[in-house]
């Protein structure tokens, strides 16, 4: 009687201070080694840009959290939970949330209705992520585990609020009549007339950030953006010989310029199809004639050319998508958005 109450008592002990996950449909236990637990303590650091370490979490606010994940259960950070903020899964996870429902099971434990193998490797790709400080929200590409299920994981990616353009829309290509209602996570840095010389190094002093929203339109349309295009960086452009012609990649559907009289971009409609594609059929060469802009009327809808200040022969050929020569034009006007 004293050996099964002693082997009993040595079993409740066990069980109560072993760390562990356990299926729900009872096929497996795993217990974690001191060393094993350690990751977790890991799991809150992150390298700054100037190679320095800090903590994300305090350790009182980073606390464990048990979810259900298809029926098999998964343990994790907060952090790694929250590591994309303002996404819907960071705020459904936030020690403030009052407001974002979450479904719990019979142990309490918070219930996803997702394929299990699918969630567990994004969160391995999140405790990638709360790492990287540099990143913004919609620089976040989520890769599945097999290709062949990368719809499915694009749904999950969709449904938590961590797809790229829930944080930055558009996130790239070329538009007409783009409604300005339908911008997420855009601000405005630039706006002047078509008849002012643009003075471009001062645009970019007032516009710091790491994508750019170029557009023009008539002034006081306060609905849409006549032509947009989306550029990743100040340098993004393609600098042009000496001669007036440029060449330059269209990726995306579109392709900026810089010339020492002109900077523009060139694009193409979504159902765009090239016989000249190359990396990955994503991008292809094209050229543009500048006298001092492109007055190219192929696929005329998606041109913009402004000609720059330093061009002293300036005159002529700027334009706004089909409308060319506004150079003069008090009616028309640039506009810059800087991502944020």
């Amino acid at each position: 009687m004293y050996s099964v109450l002693l082997i009993l008592w040595f079993f409740l002990l066990k069980q109560s201070t072993a760390f562990h996950t356990r299926d729900f449909r009872g096929l497996a236990y795993k217990e974690y080694t001191n060393e094993e637990l350690s990751l977790f303590a890991k799991a809150n650091t992150a390298t700054t840009l100037d190679g320095n370490s800090t903590q994300l979490f305090d350790d009182d606010d980073d606390d464990v959290i048990e979810l259900n994940i298809g029926g098999e259960r998964i343990t994790t950070l907060r952090s790694t939970l929250t590591a994309v903020p303002n996404s819907k899964l960071a705020l459904m996870f936030s020690k403030n949330n009052t407001e974002v429902h979450k479904s719990k099971d019979q142990f309490n434990a918070v219930f996803f209705d997702y394929n299990p193998i699918q969630f567990k490797y994004l969160l391995d790709q999140l405790r990638t992520i709360k790492r990287r400080q540099d990143l913004s929200p919609y620089e976040i590409h989520y890769d599945a585990p097999l290709a062949k299920i990368q719809t499915n994981f694009s749904d999950l990616i969709s449904d938590l609020g961590l797809s790229p353009e829930q944080f930055l829309s558009p996130l790239n290509g070329v538009y007409t009549n783009l409604h300005i209602k339908s911008l997420i996570g855009w601000q405005e840095c630039y706006r002047s007339k078509y008849e002012t010389p643009l003075d471009l190094e001062s645009a970019w002093i007032k516009c710091i950030g790491r994508r750019f929203l170029v557009a023009c339109n008539l002034v006081n349309n306060t609905e849409t953006l006549t032509l947009a295009g989306v550029t990743i960086s100040q340098d993004q452009s393609s600098h042009c010989s000496n001669s007036n012609e440029c060449t330059f990649d269209i990726k995306n559907g579109i392709g900026f310029y810089r010339h020492d009289q002109a900077w523009g971009f060139e694009g193409r409609p979504k159902n765009f199809t090239s016989a000249h594609y190359y990396n990955n059929q994503n991008s292809f060469l094209s050229s543009v004639r500048l006298n001092p802009c492109d007055s190219n009327d192929q696929y005329s809808e998606y041109r913009l050319c402004w000609s720059l200040r330093s061009n002293v022969h300036r005159g002529g050929g700027d334009r706004c998508g089909k409308v060319k020569n506004l150079h003069n034009a008090f009616d028309w006007e640039r506009i810059i958005y800087r991502a944020i």
